[in-house]
């Protein structure tokens, strides 16, 4: 205990050596000016922070809802080409039966 003792007087004749204190007058210390200086800050800031923000979300909205409306048509794209393959695909599928056709009926031609 007798250390502690020593270690903070010898602390806070230090600081009385540095002439560090605290001033308990406000006025010479701002505390009100800052104060005001704040609150003001606050007050008027906040009105145009509010602003930005809301502006910034419907920005944001607008936003998400194009890119909805930009799947919905790739999506529709997407499942008119799937018909058109499919359509493409028949096609395709005739004319290799069609040529089979054609091929069997011509080697029996050459053949005779």
């Amino acid at each position: 205990m007798d250390l502690l003792n020593q270690t903070l007087n010898s602390f806070s004749g230090q600081i009385s050596d540095l002439a560090i204190g605290l001033n308990p007058d406000i006025f010479e210390t701002n505390v009100i000016n800052i104060t005001i200086l704040l609150g003001g800050i606050i007050y008027l800031g906040s009105n145009a922070l509010s602003a930005a923000l809301s502006e910034r979300q419907q920005k944001i909205l607008g936003a998400i809802q194009e890119a909805e409306e930009r799947l919905q048509q790739a999506v529709d794209r997407l499942a008119e080409s799937e018909k058109q393959l499919a359509q493409a695909q028949i096609v395709i599928d005739s004319i290799k039966t069609d040529s089979e056709k054609n091929c069997a009926a011509s080697k029996k031609c050459y053949l005779k």
